[in-house]
């Protein structure tokens, strides 16, 4: 990701790093989603937050909240843990960044976390990052008009590598009750991938 001259920006990638740095020296799994992942396996697009899927073990919570206190995040670490724990997503602040974590508690969830990999966020610095047919999988749970965009992108830029059946088989899992959303997803794949 390139480095701008707006504060903003510069806060976002900063942020971006330092969580990849703790994250990767504690061994913690996690994988990048939501408009940044888009940017990276798509196109870019503006956002002012990070969104990340974590499995961090409870015992390792305190810890790590406590290096990214020390890093310049600001968080209470005791609503952290709380939030992650029983509400299974948190958010905190780096300066006037927005970090949301969320919790791998469905198995779409740990599916995209297990085949989340590794790009280049910054030189020197490396991030996992969902892959097209995960960040696809979690916007169609959200499915704001943003989220149908991003799809949309996702797939167009992906166009030759998209994992059409395995979208359709994890979304399969959870799509009683959603046949609007499960028309417009076939719709989706037809109109933009022919198939």
């Amino acid at each position: 990701m390139p480095v701008d001259d707006d504060p903003l920006a510069s806060e976002l990638i900063r942020a971006v790093e330092l969580l990849g740095e703790a994250f990767g020296g504690r061994s913690i799994n996690y994988a990048l989603l939501g408009g940044l992942a888009t940017t990276l396996r798509g196109r870019p697009r503006f956002t002012q937050d990070v969104d990340v899927l974590l499995d961090v073990p409870q015992l390792a919570l305190p810890g790590l909240l406590d290096e990214l206190a020390e890093r310049g995040f600001a968080l209470d670490r005791t609503t952290v843990i709380r939030q992650y724990i029983s509400e299974h997503m948190s958010v905190f602040h780096y300066g006037s960044v927005r970090i949301d974590w969320l919790k791998p508690m469905l198995p779409l969830y740990a599916h995209v976390l297990a085949n989340a990999s590794f790009l280049t966020w910054t030189p020197g610095h490396s991030i996992r990052v969902a892959k097209p047919e995960g960040i696809i999988l979690t916007k169609l749970l959200a499915f704001r008009p943003l989220d149908q965009a991003d799809i949309e992108t996702l797939l167009q830029a992906n166009h030759d590598d998209i994992d059409a059946d395995l979208i359709r088989r994890e979304w399969s899992a959870l799509a009683a009750g959603e046949e609007a959303r499960t028309a417009w997803l076939e719709s989706a794949l037809g109109r933009i991938l022919g198939r």
